[in-house]
């Protein structure tokens, strides 16, 4: 069997066949779970002792969450991440729910909300800020697969946005519900192996047509770590289309389980 050298070149070619395309890339979970996604309602309730600790640092990197949301407004640029960890406990012991307008942020309290407008299209969504992230990258925020439909994301990365601190009394009433968390207590966070990494294999094909109708039909279903590789086998050019890196057991879980609910049982997975 030919070893092929597969190369994560991450084919972004302006998929505008659906209105989410990839964007992968910052989902990494702890680094401390990003984005959870109640609804973009709730009441912006006082800060818990979830996620809010003075400074933390990951990968080396000390990080200090702010005393108050009030008055913070930037400019960045946005990420986003679904299936991967649907069901996952956060930084704000709360449960990710890919398909409710939530976002995780680095240093706004937890909980606190923000108004994110998208730049490219002039979209506005509010979102319920309750986890860390993103720490991979730049991107200043890092949306939920809901979140980042609505805002028309169309890239799997670096997407400009305002970001702009939204206070209780200035969220809609009909937004003004306090968001179910009884019994969600996040766990302890166990730090991330990034020295063994894995993939989910959802095919290869020498027709690159076929594998960027893969390519977007995963990232339309939430799953943001999506990407295309390519390699030479026999002086051919293959197309690799995969999930991934995941790092965790709960990771690979939930990419095969949304595999296996849309319909498609025929991958594997491999260590890199």
């Amino acid at each position: 069997m030919m070893t092929i050298n597969w190369r994560s070149s991450a084919i972004l070619l302006a998929l505008t066949a659906t209105g989410l395309v990839a964007c992968s890339g910052n989902s990494t979970k702890n680094e401390v779970a990003p984005a959870t996604a109640a609804n973009n309602a709730g009441v912006a309730q006082g800060q818990t002792g979830c996620g809010n600790d003075p400074t933390y640092a990951i990968d080396g990197k000390t990080y200090q969450v702010l005393n108050s949301a009030a008055g913070y407004s930037e400019q960045g640029t946005a990420a986003w991440y679904g299936a991967e960890y649907q069901g996952t406990e956060t930084a704000g012991c709360e449960v990710f729910d890919m398909y409710g307008y939530s976002a995780a942020h680095r240093t706004l309290p937890l909980p606190s909300f923000a108004e994110v407008t998208n730049r490219q299209n002039g979209k506005h969504i509010i979102v319920r800020i309750n986890d860390r992230g993103p720490f991979e990258g730049g991107d200043l925020i890092q949306l939920s697969f809901a979140a980042a439909n609505a805002l028309g994301v169309k890239a799997r990365t670096g997407v400009p946005v305002d970001v702009v601190a939204i206070s209780p009394d200035q969220l809609p009433q009909e937004a003004r519900v306090v968001p179910n968390i009884t019994n969600q207590v996040a766990k302890p966070t166990t730090p991330v192996d990034k020295s063994k990494p894995y993939y989910v294999i959802a095919g290869t094909w020498p027709d690159k047509n076929t594998s960027l109708d893969m390519f977007v039909r995963l990232t339309s279903i939430g799953l943001a770590k999506t990407e295309m590789a390519t390699a030479q086998q026999n002086g051919r050019e293959m197309y690799q289309v995969r999930i991934g890196p995941l790092y965790s057991q709960d990771q690979i879980d939930n990419v095969k389980d949304i595999l296996e609910s849309n319909g498609l049982a025929n991958f594997k997975v491999v260590a890199r």
